[in-house]
């Protein structure tokens, strides 16, 4: 058994968490992201991966892809571990919530979703190295919190080819883990009206953004568990002296099976007309728990238990890369990061207490599975 590293052992782990933290991705800042990959290739060769070249594959996925396999020695499916190196922080977010630790909370804009996770990760599999039983690959994306729309084909393409996924997304607030996860839909919506000045004739005009504010009241009033709708992002009009002719609003869907999902395009498709239209423009699919998913729980499970570390299988409302692998029936095992609060939020962190046991847990799952028969 692989034990849980000490506070003192962890110290490098800080030093490439802080890195990362420091170096800000937002998913929209193109620049950013590609010095945030930059970055992450460097780490990943900086532990002995085989990193694959930047190729146009990758670049099209705004990926990193690399692989453990003891320069061949280890052959066989891979186990392949997802992460995303982008952030819903902009950048300068550092200002408002600088890296720093406070007792024991590691703060800064990603820490835990998932720029912790991926450190976890990197741990795990250093720890793990000299046991592994066969490859592990590693693939780290850029686009993760706007939908995966260019990382989506290089995901489920490695995840055919591998035995298993594992997911480091942040820990469900009892330490759980995720073996499914609900549906997520994204919609456009836009409006449409009639320009008119303003001040001289408002009445000749009809306006974008008052069809789509009363849009967005009937369509998140429609939320219920299970199926709830919101919209996010909005914007309308140029001129405050012009009734405005066009708005547009960005609506983020979650069902937690069919029935709801079919419930939410029911709501979605009677709320539009010749003035409001909404495009489905993105979707993670329903993941539902499958045996395979189920399997690499318990293999999970058992390593936590002789750890000392508690575990509870849990199916989330959040999205995650693991949609997709867990919707193709590949075995697949999400929330493996560490512990922590405030996601997407100011006060983001990670709870240091958490992350030596739940690196301990991933190593040695990495070792357990390796020596599995799953998808030979």
């Amino acid at each position: 058994m692989i034990p849980a590293p000490d506070p003192a052992e962890l110290r490098p782990v800080l030093d490439r968490l802080r890195r990362l933290v420091s170096c800000e991705t937002p998913s929209y800042d193109s620049e950013a992201l590609a010095a945030g990959l930059a970055l992450m290739r460097a780490e990943l060769a900086a532990d002995g991966l085989a990193v694959a070249p930047a190729d146009s594959r990758l670049e099209a996925a705004g990926a990193v892809l690399a692989r453990s396999d003891r320069g061949g020695a280890l052959t066989g499916p891979p186990i392949l571990i997802l992460g995303h190196l982008d952030t819903v922080h902009p950048v300068g977010e550092l200002a408002t919530n600088p890296w720093r630790i406070e007792g024991n909370r590691a703060f800064g804009p990603g820490i835990l979703d998932m720029k912790g996770g991926i450190v976890l990760a990197l741990e795990a599999l250093r720890r793990a190295g000299p046991d592994l039983a066969r490859p592990v690959e590693i693939v780290i994306t850029s686009d993760e919190e706007i939908g995966s729309p260019r990382s989506r084909g290089l995901i489920e393409a490695r995840a055919k080819a591998a035995a298993c996924v594992l997911v480091p997304e942040p820990a469900r607030d009892n330490g759980g883990l995720v073996v499914g996860r609900h549906a997520i839909l994204r919609y456009a919506l836009s409006a449409t009206g009639r320009p008119a000045h303003a001040g001289r004739d408002p009445g000749r005009g009809v306006s974008a953004i008052h069809r789509l504010a009363r849009a967005i009241v009937a369509l998140e009033g429609r939320s219920v568990p299970g199926a709830s709708l919101s919209v996010g992002v909005i914007g309308g009009g140029r001129w405050v002296n012009c009734v405005p002719e066009r708005a547009a609003a960005e609506m983020l869907c979650v069902a937690a099976d069919e029935a709801g999902r079919a419930g939410i395009q029911g709501i979605v498709a009677g709320e539009t007309d010749g003035r409001l239209t909404a495009d489905l423009v993105g979707e993670r699919p329903l993941w539902r728990t499958g045996a395979g998913d189920r399997a690499l729980y318990d293999a999970a499970q058992t390593v936590a238990a002789a750890l000392g570390v508690t575990v509870s299988p849990e199916v989330s409302g959040g999205g995650s890369d693991g949609n997709f692998t867990g919707a193709l029936g590949v075995p697949t095992l999400d929330g493996l990061g560490p512990c922590g609060a405030g996601l997407h939020a100011h006060d983001e962190h990670l709870d240091l207490a958490s992350l030596g046991p739940r690196v301990a847990v991933m190593a040695n799952l990495l070792v357990r599975v390796g020596h599995a028969e799953t998808r030979d």
